[in-house]
């Protein structure tokens, strides 16, 4: 469980950024803990703008001009900010406040780590936000930005909402020029497409490959529910049930009679079929490969079809609260002339079904969790 969660159990907005990079955990929260937003460009000519009052009264003065300033997290903490350090650890730091952040002039309050979460005068809202570091299994590291905010009364929300109206857009932008900058410094991590997955070795000559993925907010153990009960006659596809579940809506629930899957099981492609998709590896928790029948142990053919694929679903956790969902397909058939009409046609098709089915996991498996 990310620290966060500790000071803002119950957020009433919650945004979260994560990248994936090449470098190790130890180095990337090394360069996290010392970065300095007055390097992104963006960032800094906000901050110049809003220092121009203070630039211009100094130069009629005729006092010196204020030094260059730094916006690293220890300055961001230090002063009258109003943001505090809540925790640290060696992958993950946590800052916060407590103010009337919509006023002009924030009156802020100062408030104890400890007492943080449960504050509650009204009229103020809670803002905390925490960078993370963790380790891959593949090596590198994710870096995850999350940011949570509650009020500590209903009528104080609206005016949170109208302050975040503006502001938030702001701060969006601050936060993704942030994640790019930790990629360009610590590296970027292999691509989707590079990466070795699960079921790869069944087809080792396929003549086509397109793989995609998705970060779910929800860790693993919340997600495979709903991989194993896929198919036709069982929780459907979640995608576009019109064209892949005979128009049957796809399960919103997960079925407890559906969790049995073994490999050498049949999954029905469509709810009138009876061919479809050989379970072909299984890792309960982590992955699940399906595919043509005829890749089984025992050779089993389903309807003679020259065109062989792999459909593999492969579950990374990122940290204890996150899950990267990557899906690959393979595919291996004979060279023909049809095939350079049909092979972008059949791509296409697959990655419209493939995006909503990846929308509507994400969508299913975050709702439940939380």
């Amino acid at each position: 469980m990310s620290l966060l969660e500790l000071y803002v159990p119950r957020p009433s907005l919650r945004q979260v950024h994560r990248v994936a990079v090449a470098s190790s955990a130890a180095h990337a929260y090394a360069s996290v803990r010392q970065v300095d937003l007055f390097t992104i460009g963006f960032a800094r000519t906000l901050f110049a703008l809003r220092l121009v009052p203070e630039r211009l009264a100094s130069w009629l003065r005729g006092r010196p001009r204020p030094p260059a300033p730094s916006s690293r997290i220890d300055d961001i903490t230090a002063g009258e900010s109003g943001f505090r350090i809540l925790a640290e650890t060696g992958r993950e730091i946590v800052v916060g406040a407590v103010g009337k952040v919509w006023a002009m002039r924030i009156p802020f309050v100062d408030v104890r780590p400890d007492e943080f979460a449960a504050f509650s005068a009204p009229g103020y809202a809670q803002v905390a936000w925490s960078l993370r570091v963790d380790p891959r299994d593949e090596g590198g590291a994710w870096i995850t930005f999350e940011l949570r905010v509650r009020t500590t009364d209903a009528a104080s929300w609206p005016r949170f909402l109208r302050y975040w109206a503006v502001i938030g857009r702001f701060s969006h932008l601050i936060r993704e020029a942030l994640m790019r900058q930790f990629i360009h410094q610590l590296g970027a991590a292999t691509p989707p497409e590079d990466r070795a997955m699960p079921g790869d070795h069944l087809l080792a000559s396929a003549r086509f490959q397109n793989t995609r993925e998705v970060v779910i907010e929800a860790p693993p153990v919340a997600v495979w529910p709903w991989l194993v009960q896929m198919g036709g006659r069982r929780a459907g596809w979640y995608s576009w049930d019109l064209f892949d579940n005979g128009g049957t809506p796809s399960a919103h629930r997960i079925h407890p009679e559906l969790q049995l899957l073994e490999v050498g099981d049949l999954i029905p492609a469509l709810p009138w079929t009876r061919g479809g998709f050989g379970v072909l590896e299984l890792e309960p928790g982590r992955s699940l490969v399906l595919g043509d029948p005829s890749l089984l142990p025992d050779g089993r053919r389903d309807g003679g079809s020259s065109w062989r694929t792999t459909w593999a679903f492969d579950l990374e956790p990122i940290g204890d609260d996150a899950t990267r969902l990557a899906v690959r397909v393979r595919a291996d058939f004979e060279p023909a002339p049809k095939m350079t009409v049909l092979r972008p046609l059949m791509s296409a098709l697959h990655g419209v079904m493939e995006r909503r089915q990846l929308h509507n996991l994400k969508q299913r498996a975050e709702g439940t969790w939380r």
